[in-house]
């Protein structure tokens, strides 16, 4: 049942228009883009859903996929972060079917300095 209302959430936000989402980093096998109407933020820390273009195909679970949409928090006082959930697609942009999805608490982790998780976290924690 989990899994079934997480992949019902994640196609009702690969129906968002794309204007909602923003470009923050790119380089010559990936995109990513955040959705500024996802960002919620709480005390010191903030959630925001971040989908990832890939160029070429990924393969995970002996199905290809071209691009994921992750869940993640982010811990902006102490540089932290963490997934809460994802889903691959078929195709790019978060479109085609779902390849894969789950949706769980991982532990926190540092954010790795000059890495996309970086660039991330402080978007999501940037006030705006």
């Amino acid at each position: 049942m989990r899994k079934v209302f997480l992949v019902m959430l994640l196609t009702a936000m690969s129906n968002c228009a794309v204007a909602e989402l923003v470009n923050v980093g790119s380089n010559e096998n990936t995109s990513i883009y955040v959705d500024t109407d996802t960002i919620k933020r709480t005390g010191n820390t903030a959630r925001m859903t971040h989908l990832t273009d890939f160029s070429t195909p990924n393969k995970d679970m002996g199905e290809y996929y071209k691009s994921t949409k992750d869940q993640n928090e982010y811990d902006c006082k102490e540089s932290k972060w963490r997934r809460r959930a994802f889903s691959e697609y078929s195709k790019n942009m978060g479109a085609g079917k779902v390849v894969y999805s789950d949706s769980f608490t991982a532990r926190w982790r540092p954010v790795p300095p000059e890495s996309g998780i970086e660039i991330l976290w402080k978007f999501a924690c940037t006030k705006r």
